[in-house]
């Protein structure tokens, strides 16, 4: 039997659905490339999950138990210099995005595009090329490594496909979830909505009186935004440490709704009545292309537009403290018609 060639990974940094996102596309390709051990490294918190669905494929790692050169990062080369010195390389997927989706290319801009490929020609990173930017990321994700460059994309989502039935019934059994965990038990005759994100997809509390004053609104338990739900009059649940929560709430409701953030990653994994609403990304890039579920795209003008977290950023690169899209009556329109428009296939 030959040895397996090694492919460790740190996915220790980036959002919670980058991860969520990357672990779904390694599992494809631990069947894709059977000759590799795949080992990552991930947030504790998510851990029994990630075993718990891709376990048979990846080796999820505890703790740092061997030294890892290679890990995701969204910074700039020069604050991955002391990386470079330790021997360190880095996966860097979405420098070229942000430059792609800027409205107006800047000199810095070119200055960077040629560090980045004079780093990728020392090996020092692995980048993406340019023909898949507008792609579903968990291929951009990947496809960056020299290891994995030779991967189809076509070969790649018909894989997801091959797993998404499997995946799906595993998120849909015996799931780790949080002691603490109360599902309403009037929630598989309501709508269910994740109305957050760190950036400006998060959906105003004047949006959810006006179009969903009946729904649950789901928050993790440590977010002071579900106040101003609560104040309101709108009904809260609330979600806690295991990633599993969020799944088991989304299979007791009537519907979901998600904000195109980490919620929406797991339900496009578990459950096909939902709605993944779209404020900043492209969905090409952030919808599975194995998803089942609804879309409801992005209609503002200036999408896309670059991520800003809200806490750091009152306003976003043009200038409005909340998505345009939750003011568009067409925007409104697509989301509420989805829900409508599934239900009654249906019944």
């Amino acid at each position: 039997m030959l040895k397996k060639e090694k492919l460790t990974i740190d996915l220790l940094k980036g959002g919670n659905g980058d991860i969520w996102i990357r672990l779904v596309s390694f599992y494809s390709i631990a069947a894709l490339l059977p000759h590799l051990e795949i080992s990552i490294l991930i947030p504790a918190f998510m851990r029994r999950l990630a075993k718990h669905s891709f376990g048979d494929r990846l080796n999820i790692l505890e703790t740092h138990n061997e030294k890892i050169k290679l890990s995701y990062s969204s910074a700039g080369l020069r604050h991955l210099v002391k990386g470079f010195i330790k021997g360190q390389q880095y996966i860097l997927p979405y420098q070229r995005s942000v430059i792609n989706d800027k409205k107006k290319s800047q000199v810095k801009d070119k200055i960077n595009i040629l560090l980045f490929n004079f780093a990728k020609s020392l090996g020092l990173v692995h980048i993406p090329g340019w023909k898949w930017i507008n792609s579903y990321q968990g291929y951009l994700d990947i496809i960056g490594i020299k290891k994995l460059k030779h991967v189809n994309y076509d070969d790649f989502v018909q894989q997801l496909r091959n797993n998404s039935s499997l995946i799906a019934s595993r998120l849909n059994k015996n799931i780790p979830c949080s002691a603490e965990l109360n599902i309403p038990a009037d929630l598989k005759q309501n709508i269910l909505v994740f109305p957050t994100g760190t950036s400006r997809q998060f959906i105003p509390v004047w949006w959810a009186i006006k179009n969903l004053p009946d729904a649950y609104y789901a928050f993790f338990y440590k977010d002071k935004d579900a106040l101003a739900f609560e104040n309101a009059g709108l009904k809260t649940v609330k979600f806690y440490h295991e990633p599993g929560d969020i799944i088991a709430l989304a299979k007791n409701a009537h519907w979901t709704i998600s904000t195109d953030s980490f919620p929406s990653h797991l339900l496009q994994s578990s459950v096909k009545n939902c709605t993944i609403t779209i404020t900043e990304v492209l969905s090409s890039r952030i919808i599975s292309p194995v998803f089942e579920g609804e879309i409801a795209d992005a209609v503002a003008e200036c999408h896309p537009c670059l991520h800003l977290d809200r806490k750091n950023h009152p306003l976003c690169a043009a200038g409005h403290s909340e998505c345009v899209n939750w003011k568009s009556k067409l925007y409104t329109e697509s989301i509420l018609h989805s829900v409508t428009k599934k239900i009654t296939e249906t019944v």
